[in-house]
């Protein structure tokens, strides 16, 4: 079958087309101009100001998590900015039957200190703690029991069950779970909310778009996206956000010097990963700059321009 590079192809050919944005700190005749250039047109990669690229400056994982993203966009037929994500992602709440608002949080308030447990019963049912203020706990606490409630996260309902304060003493509530519920729209939720990052975070939207696509499937829960990326991370990103047939192998490579990792051989054997030195070696806990992430992504984006090894070079 025909490699599939459509999209990101027709996108780069229409862009190239374009005049490209000067960078002040990127000379013409610098080995990574180029590429700078198509990943810069191709809405890959943004300058750090309105005319600097920054080009030395360490790639964090929020970076490359979102040039994965947009990669993933562009392929399934995006083109521009990515989506906004919803106003309700990162927000929960507990509500009434009726659907009224009893408390309201959110992944980036830090006032409720949401924690949740399983209690040992069985069937097991979910215990979830807010801590609020001594008024909310006065107009939380229900007269003559539980109170029969609904919990809401990234606006959809997750589960129902019964609100009471919590039987510690302290100022909490505790949202008890039905017995005998399905936890799959908890769990899947969940998992989304409580990374959400705060509104107006850069790379909110990127995060979004990743959970929701599966980009971050065999990603902790817990990604320190702040902290510099490793060039085996920026495999692993490039590799989930496009389908295989986006990597066709044009070497004969079988090893390399420092890895196994079949992910890597593939990026090797398509040309988009050429190692750091004579040997090519992969170097996979190495940090990486600006200019050396757009060398590889204006492989990925024009296969024209990947580069053949075998394992005798």
């Amino acid at each position: 079958m025909r490699p599939r590079f459509f999209p990101l192809a027709l996108a780069l050919s229409v862009l190239l087309a374009l005049p490209a944005a000067a960078f002040s700190d990127v000379p013409a005749n610098t080995w990574y101009a180029s590429s700078a250039a198509q990943c810069q047109q191709a809405g890959l990669l943004k300058g750090t100001s309105s005319d600097t690229f920054s080009p030395d400056k360490t790639v964090t994982l929020a970076e490359v998590m979102t040039v994965a993203a947009r990669l993933s966009y562009q392929q399934s037929g995006g083109n521009g900015e990515l989506p906004t994500a919803p106003e309700s992602w990162g927000t929960g709440s507990i509500n009434t039957p009726a659907g009224a608002v009893l408390l309201s949080f959110s992944s980036e308030d830090l006032d409720h200190k949401l924690s949740y447990y399983f209690d040992s019963t069985t069937p097991r049912r979910l215990h979830l703690l807010l801590e609020v203020n001594s008024q909310e706990y006065k107009a939380l606490s229900p007269a003559g029991g539980a109170a029969e409630v609904s919990l809401t996260l990234n606006g959809a309902i997750v589960l129902t069950g019964f609100l009471a304060p919590a039987s510690d003493g302290t100022l909490r509530i505790e949202f008890t779970a039905a017995v005998g519920l399905n936890y799959t729209a908890f769990h899947r939720e969940l998992s989304s909310f409580l990374p959400a990052p705060a509104r107006g975070l850069w790379y909110r939207n990127a995060l979004w778009y990743a959970r929701e696509h599966g980009l971050m499937d065999a990603q902790p829960m817990e990604t320190p996206f702040e902290a510099p990326a490793s060039r085996e991370e920026l495999g692993e990103w490039i590799l989930s956000a496009l389908p295989a047939d986006c990597f066709p192998a044009i070497t004969t490579l079988d090893s390399l010097p420092d890895t196994e990792d079949p992910g890597v051989l593939t990026l090797y054997r398509a040309g988009i990963f050429t190692g750091v030195d004579a040997q090519g070696t992969f170097a996979g806990n190495r940090t990486l700059t600006r200019a050396e992430l757009a060398a590889v992504l204006a492989r990925v984006l024009d296969p024209q321009q990947r580069v053949s090894l075998n394992s005798r070079d």
